[in-house]
């Protein structure tokens, strides 16, 4: 059975119960099964990715363009993984979130959880199909 979603009040975080043990559950399925729910689960913060890189390209391509979709246990998130930091701005880190992080998942909130049991439907099909 597919786990549940659940919209926090503010919008800006989307609870699933038992994704954790979806996930586990999806290890031990072996290697496709795993990488075919990974990148399943990849897919729903893709927008948000684009989003957040489109906006930030006028104060940094370098920086916007090290954002990554990462799919873990504890769910999906966008981070940046450009590692390097010179000190000279200290608040840049809070400037990517005011600036495109944000943003991007504000104007994707409505459409994030829809897209989430999509792709909990995909992978329930294909744990489903004959093999």
């Amino acid at each position: 059975m597919a786990p549940r979603t659940r919209t926090i009040a503010h919008g800006e975080t989307m609870v699933v119960r038992g994704l954790d043990d979806f996930l586990r559950a999806s290890d031990r399925a072996g290697r496709e099964s795993k990488r075919y729910t990974r990148d399943t689960f990849r897919e729903v913060g893709e927008d948000v990715r684009r989003g957040s890189t489109a906006r930030f390209m006028r104060y940094s391509p370098r920086s916007a363009e090290r954002y990554r979709t990462v799919v873990r246990r504890r769910g999906i998130s966008v981070e940046q993984t450009l590692r390097r930091t010179t000190g000279l701005r200290p608040d840049f880190g809070a400037l990517q979130m005011r600036r495109a992080l944000e943003p991007a998942l504000d104007v994707e909130a409505p459409n994030l959880e829809s897209k989430l049991e999509a792709a909990m439907d995909r992978v329930a099909d294909h744990f489903d199909a004959p093999a």
